[in-house]
């Protein structure tokens, strides 16, 4: 019953992926959440894409350990797909949700995207009307300093 054991091992590691997946989905909405929000900080962000690139490392070795214990045991699985039927169709029923919830994950990270750029765009343009602020107060200051010179003629006493 070892060949069981495998194929109940190839099961649970699709049961880990989709729970991971769904964990993305809420890192997702918590990532759009704070890219809407003009009060949130750049770590707050920061803190999110951490979370998430974490979750995506875990993804990454679930799939690697899946493909490697799938190539040990495929031929035994079907050789006797009876013996495993059940295994089977649940493992079905599984990859089909975890397609689900990768189209999901991937829909909101384009919308993550689109929230993101709007942001940032919007940052750069408050960046620039600063910088022109600041650009209009310093040729004002060089400007007044340059006409309160004591030799300027305005200020010179025309009666000697």
């Amino acid at each position: 019953m070892e060949n069981m054991d495998y194929v109940v091992m190839l099961r649970e590691s699709l049961e880990k992926k989709a729970d991971v997946l769904n964990v993305l989905l809420i890192r997702n909405k918590e990532q759009a959440a704070i890219l809407q929000d003009p009060n949130t900080t750049p770590d707050d962000l920061e803190r999110n894409m951490n979370m998430k690139s974490e979750l995506i490392d875990r993804i990454i070795m679930l799939d690697e350990g899946f493909e490697q214990l799938f190539n040990r045991v495929k031929d035994i699985i079907e050789e006797d797909r009876e013996t495993y039927a059940d295994e089977i169709r649940l493992m079905q029923d599984l990859i089909r949700q975890i397609s689900d919830l990768t189209a999901d994950v991937e829909a909101t990270e384009y919308k993550n995207k689109e929230y993101a750029k709007t942001r940032f765009a919007n940052i750069k343009k408050d960046v620039r009307e600063i910088k022109k602020s600041g650009d209009v107060v310093s040729s004002y200051y060089r400007n007044m300093m340059a006409h309160n010179k004591a030799n300027d003629p305005a200020f010179l006493d025309k009666k000697k």
